[in-house]
């Protein structure tokens, strides 16, 4: 197909190879990038793991366990989607929505992950077996007089030990949990699923440390409260997340910091503030907004000069 007659009288043709500018741009922008992430890209700060968190508060990751077995802590007693708890109800919506990421915080981060472990450490499934045989009435009784005895326990040679009492297998059974989250291996014990070949349901393991470890950890990163936590840097010297300031904003508004679906409000006002936006050509009297402003003519102020 040959050029128009105006291309070739008024333009000057140079034969051209449009794959070597892509190619040779493309290496150009790599290059570019490479460097200056080299020079000036944000450090990460290593995340929280469950074997760290164990490792270096061992007595206060039993305690998590301990909320865990007896249903007290923040996932077991959170309600909608996860159980029937009403730890963390917020709206009728969220009943409504009923339980859709089933857990049941008992089986699913300390049983079923320690009866992982007795398959290769045959001296764990004595004490977890002694466990699940006993009717709840005994297990109620023994998680409930271990907690204040826990609380003031201390680490020893790589297990925790308290006061005597009548306890039953719960001191084993939480150190045996403890050993597991220590060993690294607890992490994936908390995604297993053999009722599938893909694992990819992380959702145990990132809800395990719910509560007092990701309460804790921020807070010494100077990220919780006042400093609006997602927009505070992480690593000082560094920006944070300025640009979640617009949704983080709107938490901090009292009718919405104070209601009990803080979340929802939140949510629900960014989409009605989106949905503005988006729908603004369409918005009678609204529509006409930039033309009653006249901030056009501002912009444009050497047209209309004229």
């Amino acid at each position: 197909m040959s050029a128009p007659a105006d291309v070739t009288r008024d333009y000057a043709l140079v034969p051209e190879d449009f794959v070597k500018h892509l190619v040779s741009t493309l290496v150009v922008v790599v290059a570019v990038v490479l460097l200056a992430s080299l020079l000036f890209s944000l450090p990460e700060k290593p995340p929280l793991t469950i074997k760290e968190y164990a490792t270096m508060h061992p007595v206060s990751f039993e305690l998590m366990a301990l909320r865990a077995l007896d249903g007290t802590g923040d996932i077991a007693n959170y309600g909608p989607p996860y159980n029937h708890g009403q730890g963390s109800v917020e709206s009728p919506l969220q009943r409504q929505v009923g339980i859709i990421h089933p857990i049941n915080a008992q089986s699913d981060f300390i049983l079923k992950p320690v009866g992982m472990a007795s398959e290769i450490n045959p001296s764990v499934k004595g004490t977890l077996t002694r466990f699940e045989t006993a009717d709840a009435r005994r297990r109620s009784g023994w998680e409930s007089s271990y907690g204040p005895a826990l609380s003031k326990g201390t680490y020893v040679h790589g297990s925790v030990l308290t006061s005597k009492g009548k306890f039953g297998p719960v001191p084993a059974l939480l150190n045996d949990t403890l050993h597991l989250a220590q060993s690294g291996l607890m992490s994936g014990a908390l995604i297993r699923n053999p009722a599938v070949i893909t694992r990819f349901n992380n959702q145990n393991y990132l809800l395990f440390l719910q509560g007092a470890p990701l309460q804790t950890n921020p807070a010494t990163q100077a990220m919780a409260g006042p400093n609006w936590g997602l927009i505070h840097p992480a690593i000082n010297g560094y920006p944070g997340a300025w640009w979640m300031t617009i949704p983080t904003w709107i938490y901090q508004w009292p009718f919405v910091a104070a209601a009990r679906a803080s979340d929802a409000l939140a949510l629900s006002l960014g989409l009605l503030f989106w949905l503005t936006l988006a729908l603004t050509p369409w918005i009678p009297g609204w529509n006409r907004l930039p033309r009653y402003l006249g901030i056009y003519r501002v912009i444009w102020r050497s047209f209309y000069r004229k």
